[in-house]
């Protein structure tokens, strides 16, 4: 008996049960989707990391000799080491890309990871094993032979193998902003293929069963105490945690993760909100059923299992299949972009027990609502629920006691009322337009900080027509033949670690002269200055460290231990390169040799010289940009599909509640003479007035949302702002979606049956 009165009730509010149905399942399909692409990328990162005994740190510099590795490896918090000789070379293929050459003796920490033909052989004095990404690129396969060209040097060897490895998840760019295969890749080959008969290290590979921070002190004391002081000045520790490839990985993923929390938070409330709306009024409605089957024999404890049911089976049946769907979908939206950004051998969605988490919490709120819709009448005698609950006594609102009442419409005037007697859904709704204002906010103010940056960078900041990449083997006399030829500007980049305020962090140190083909800016894309004999330093480091003018930092460069003192003079921004710039004046006056890295001239340069590794012209720039911004297109993509989902159901699911309750309101007006169109923009003025509101609210809401999105990112920086033209695009869309949802409700009073309407008790 009951249940078939569950199935009615259900029927007869079909579009509000509807509505919980879905906002349960979006929330779910939203978390965890995205909440299964992040947990996959944490997963198979540390599945991968695991089974290639990853570096736990690394040293760099110029070359050491066995007895300091054998130093390093007796420390008791080392698990082991490995050396290396890491060398950039020129391979002879098409565009000259760089090939990047570890010789090693062994490979037993950050270990390749083999995807086609042999594992390495160590006594194979022949054989390379190549990034498997870049041989795809170049179309190699095992048995191709490949030249190779380093110092002078060339080598000419046979691909015994294709494969990745875990310190190349993400591939530094040789150029532009993101890796591209065709022009850059690395190879593994034995120390046996080194050509001469010492192999140099300059590149340590260590793993320890400590924390980094506590197994850098020891590594530095010591040094200090066998008196390297030498080796202290020329080399560099570097954590996993900073190093390009891990750094950017996880950068992304907190990135993800800010937008997979961020969608229960509005979706979960909005459902628990309509579903204590919707079981209020059933609740109200049914007072006399209810107190029927409390006479007849009905225990409270039997009725309130009924209506929380209702509620209960709808959350759950909409976070399972939200879930389901979700972990199947959403996660392979995101594997094409974010291939093209990362190397892992594994792509699969994961779980988390969050997503279960989630999904009893919005069943348990819905056993809570559904239980505070419906105790207060469990308390009444069965005599006392019978009798019809009498009107509830409106007190005059603000307004109505004011002298501004008198001067309003009636429209105004009913509307007003109508809102003071429905507060609960009134404040549904329009927490319901919040979020999709929020939603869209995030999504344009993305688009726009996206665009934005692509136009401060290539427009504002950098005006030259051709960047020279340089050789890392190219001499002096042949950066200033080049210099000479394309009248360029010489700019040096170096990694670098940053001290300041407690924290330590790699960032980039750029040394170049003043120049018009540089225009320097403040975070606020105003010109500026840089400081000729001083440190300037990104706002997105200022912000990472939190630093102003004046106050005082340390910093070295990698393959120098060495840290130099300084005071921040000025702070400018960038979008995409973050740490310090420096004059090459200031960079001599601390011991650092200044030598280009890079030529950027306001020539079109299509033709290599020596010494040049890699030429791009603006296009190449900006092509690299937009692939950058993939991914953040996909983000922005789901959340208009989300906050458009999100507007039309609790809009219409409201609306249609609203709708009913004020239909006996409808009719009389109808009685007395008020005509179709007079009720239509009655019934439709009030949703519009609350979608307003809502998008007032909404914009700075959304402002904060963008905040916190923006700030999880070392890397790219973009103030927190968005135009007029994306305020207005919201509001159109705000508003339009609302005036067509309340327009399909208003269409309802052409069917107002009169007769029934008009029997109805006021709710």
């Amino acid at each position: 008996m009951l249940f078939k009165k569950m199935l009615r009730d259900m029927k007869e509010n079909k579009m509000q049960f509807i509505a919980i149905f879905l906002m349960s399942f979006i929330t779910l399909l939203a978390f965890a989707g995205i909440g299964s692409e992040v947990q996959g990328l944490q997963d198979n990162l540390h599945n991968y990391y695991e089974e290639t005994n990853v570096a736990d740190a690394y040293v760099l510099g110029p070359e050491f000799n066995d007895t300091v590795v054998s130093d390093f490896k007796n420390l008791s918090s080392t698990t082991d080491v490995e050396p290396q000789f890491v060398v950039k070379s020129i391979a002879d293929l098409k565009d000259e890309p760089t090939v990047t050459l570890h010789f090693l003796a062994k490979n037993n920490i950050s270990k390749y990871y083999p995807v086609k033909g042999e594992k390495i052989n160590f006594s194979d004095a022949d054989g390379i094993w190549l990034d498997a990404r870049f041989a795809e690129a170049k179309n190699l396969t095992v048995g191709d032979n490949i030249s190779v060209n380093f110092n002078g040097i060339t080598m000419n060897k046979t691909i015994r193998g294709l494969g990745y490895s875990p310190d190349y998840v993400y591939e530094q760019p040789e150029s532009g902003l993101i890796a591209d295969f065709k022009y850059q890749g690395f190879g593994y080959l034995s120390e046996k293929a080194y050509p001469g008969e010492d192999m140099p290290h300059n590149k340590m590979l260590m793993t320890t069963n400590e924390s980094i921070d506590d197994y850098y002190s020891h590594t530095r004391a010591m040094l200090e105490d066998k008196n390297y002081s030498n080796f202290i000045k020329a080399s560099s520790f570097m954590p996993r945690h900073d190093s390009p490839s891990d750094s950017q990985i996880q950068d992304e993923i907190n990135q993800h993760l800010i937008l997979a929390v961020m969608f229960p938070i509005i979706f979960v409330v909005v459902a628990l909100l309509i579903l204590l709306t919707t079981m209020t009024r059933i609740v109200n409605h049914q007072r006399t059923q209810i107190g029927t089957l409390k006479a007849i024999g009905f225990e409270n404890k039997s009725l309130i299992i009924h209506y929380l049911s209702y509620g209960f089976i709808l959350t759950l049946l909409g976070s399972i299949l939200g879930i389901i769907v979700g972990h199947n979908t959403i996660p392979y939206i995101f594997v094409g972009t974010m291939q093209s950004y990362y190397t892992l051998p594994c792509w699969n969605p994961g779980f988390n027990w969050t997503f279960i988490l989630a999904a009893l919490l919005i069943v348990v709120g819905s056993l809570i609502c559904s239980y505070h819709a419906v105790s207060s009448i469990m308390k009444e005698s069965p005599s006392a629920t019978l009798k019809a609950k009498p009107p509830k006594v409106n007190k005059l609102g603000f307004i109505e006691n004011t002298r501004i009442w008198n001067k309003l419409g009636f429209n105004l005037r009913w509307n007003i009322r109508d809102v003071n007697r429905n507060k609960l859904r009134t404040v549904i709704t329009l927490f319901g337009v919040i979020g999709c204002t929020v939603l869209l906010v995030s999504a344009f103010g993305m688009h726009d900080g996206v665009h934005d940056l692509k136009t401060w960078k290539y427009d504002d900041i950098n005006h030259y027509e051709t960047q020279l990449v340089l050789q890392d083997n190219a001499s002096q006399s042949q950066i200033d033949s080049i210099i000479d030829d394309v009248n360029g500007t010489p700019v040096m980049t170096k990694s670098i670690q940053i001290r300041a305020n407690g924290h330590k962090m790699t960032q980039v140190l750029t040394i170049h002269d003043k120049s018009p083909l540089i225009t320097p800016t403040d975070k606020d894309r105003h010109k500026m200055t840089l400081p000729e004999d001083g440190v300037a330093i990104s706002a997105k480091t200022a912000d990472l460290f939190g630093l102003s003018v004046g106050d005082k930092i340390t910093w070295h460069l990698y393959g120098n231990e060495t840290w130099i003192n300084s005071t921040v003079d000025a702070i400018y921004g960038d979008p995409s390169v973050q740490g310090i710039t420096i004059s090459s004046h200031f960079a001599e006056k601390n011991n650092i040799s200044f030598k280009a890295t890079e030529i950027v001239t306001k020539e079109k340069v299509t033709n290599k010289t020596d010494g040049v590794g890699s030429v791009n012209d603006y296009k190449d720039l900006t092509n690299s940009w937009d692939k950058l911004t993939q991914t953040a297109n996909l983000l922005i993509a789901i959340l208009l599909i989300f906050a458009v989902l999100l507007a039309v159901v609790v809009l219409y699911s409201l609306g249609l509640l609203g709708f009913t309750e004020v239909e006996r309101d409808m009719a009389t007006l109808k009685v007395l003479g008020f005509q179709l169109n007079d009720l239509r923009k009655l019934f439709v003025t009030q949703y519009l007035g609350i979608s307003i509101l809502g998008f007032i609210i909404g914009i700075p809401t959304g402002y904060y949302v963008l905040e916190a999105i923006r700030s999880n990112s070392n890397k790219l920086y973009y103030p927190t702002d968005y135009s007029l033209e994306t305020i207005a695009i919201v509001f159109l869309i705000t508003i339009i979606v609302s005036a067509v949802v309340n327009l399909l409700l208003a269409n309802k009073l052409k069917n107002i049956d009169m007769v029934e309407a008009l029997k109805k008790e006021r709710e």
